[in-house]
């Protein structure tokens, strides 16, 4: 996976462990547990960032070449793999800080991937949702019991002083809607990891507006912001995505989700384990971190390292059917106005 050298990194046995007291205290557990997101400060190294641009770089330009990109909605440029099969980005996922800080917040050693992976370059796509199986309704049983499954992000730019960067509702994993929480606009840096539940409501690409750094708005909101009242991004922005669970029935829901293809056919996540490294030699990488990696479908990494270009230059995912929330307060009023400034706009 052409891992970097990190110096003073433990070995794989002390990987094993729930994760390095230098980089989590008891307290940013706690954090995370109330709030559903949290900032790991100075995870990476300057370099290592540096790195990681350019290995995304080389491989998203090759990945447009042979059409083996999602298509894009706004511009985005999604390679349709996961993340171990990317020459210089596949060792995050064996990286003992990384891994380290994953046990931490999940409480578990005993880790599980599942090839739920991937880099973005660009794009505007914005839009409160949350990620877990089922998330509209607190009868089923991911709201049932508390859940394991988190996202980590890096974001190889500063968006705490610049746009780009992830949206959250604090407290949301803790309701099945998309409304409840204070909106906060995460201050990451290069070098910090952002972790959140795939309960936590989210939104990318968030706008920061110019004199008002604690503002948040709504997504909806940003995309009408003027270009003056908005701080630009400092450069493209490129996110790498992580998911680690534990063998349990969050996860077990999440994979059933994924890999129904009479509800959710040829979803984005299942067009990603066809293309994913599923090989003997990343699986053993993983276990020497203490990582299981769990090949969800039978035909997983069937069309890894596939060399030809896909027709039409591009994958299209299926959809599933859409969450429906219930509209409560503010958000209800927001969204009546909405509706009758669209009618009064509507050619007569």
């Amino acid at each position: 996976m052409n891992r970097p050298e990190v110096p003073g990194s433990p070995s794989p046995g002390s990987a094993r462990s729930l994760g390095r007291p230098e980089l989590l205290s008891p307290d940013d557990v706690l954090q995370f547990q109330r709030d559903g997101f949290l900032v790991v400060r100075d995870v990476l190294r300057a370099d290592e960032v540096a790195q990681l641009r350019g290995a995304i770089e080389r491989h998203t330009a090759r990945a447009k070449e042979l059409g083996q990109v999602l298509r894009p909605t706004t511009d985005e440029l999604v390679p349709v793999t996961d993340i171990l099969g990317m020459p210089g980005v596949g060792w995050l996922l064996s990286d003992p800080r990384i891994l380290g800080v994953a046990r931490r917040l999940i409480g578990r050693a005993d880790l599980v991937y599942f090839g739920d992976s991937s880099v973005m370059v660009g794009g505007k796509n914005r839009g409160f949702h949350k990620d877990n199986a089922v998330r509209d309704t607190t009868d089923h049983p991911d709201w049932l019991s508390p859940y394991t499954l988190i996202r980590m992000g890096v974001y190889l730019e500063d968006h705490k002083h610049h746009s780009g960067g992830l949206k959250v509702r604090r407290g949301s994993h803790l309701h099945a809607d998309v409304t409840s929480g204070a909106i906060v606009d995460v201050p990451s840096q290069r070098g910090d990891v952002v972790v959140w539940s795939l309960r936590t409501t989210h939104s990318g690409f968030a706008v920061r507006v110019r004199g008002l750094s604690k503002l948040g708005l709504q997504p909806r909101f940003e995309g009408r912001l003027p270009a003056w009242l908005a701080r630009p991004e400092p450069c493209v922005r490129i996110a790498v995505f992580m998911t680690f669970g534990i063998d349990d029935h969050h996860l077990r829901n999440y994979v059933a989700k994924h890999t129904d293809q009479a509800s959710y056919p040829d979803n984005y996540v299942y067009q990603s384990w066809l293309f994913s490294d599923g090989t003997a030699a990343t699986a053993r990488t993983l276990a020497e971190a203490g990582v299981t990696l769990l090949r969800p479908i039978p035909e997983y990494g069937s069309r890894f390292g596939l060399a030809e270009r896909i027709p039409g230059g591009c994958i299209i995912p299926g959809r599933s059917r859409p969450d429906v929330y219930r509209v409560r307060g503010l958000e209800k009023w927001i969204q009546r106005a909405g509706r009758a400034m669209r009618s009064l706009a509507r050619p007569r």
